[in-house]
């Protein structure tokens, strides 16, 4: 009886301590992100936290963008856009990113090899 106790209370540490910070998981694409970065063929720009931000809202997939200042990053404009989820893509506006989680971070990408824009976002 001891073995199977110890033995249950092993896979429930085991499964408990998963890191999902690299699983493309819906749930943790939900809510704020700030985006704090842009790599592409574009004018390079300071991102400051709170000036370029995205609310991801799974249960109505919706994501409303707030930019202030409000400078035409090419990328999306003020306004709530419709998204859809596919496996590792999202499409906003006929546009499909790859999206991926890596060490806290969200990014979205459009073909950057080919000079498509490459975002990081953080929560904070």
């Amino acid at each position: 009886m001891k073995k199977f106790i110890l033995l249950l209370a092993t896979v429930g540490l085991i499964t408990a301590c998963s890191n999902d910070d690299d699983t493309p998981a819906q749930n943790t694409l939900n809510g704020t992100w700030h985006l704090i970065d842009v790599t592409c063929e574009c004018k390079p720009v300071d991102f400051k936290v709170g000036e370029h931000v995205w609310n991801f809202n799974l249960k109505n997939n919706q994501v409303s963008v707030v930019n202030t200042p409000s400078e035409n990053l090419q990328i999306l404009d003020n306004g709530s856009y419709t998204f859809a989820i596919q496996g590792e893509t999202i499409t906003i506006q006929s546009v499909v990113y790859d999206y991926y989680f890596k060490a806290g971070y969200l990014f979205l990408s459009d073909n950057p090899e080919v000079d498509g824009p490459l975002m990081k976002f953080t929560r904070n």
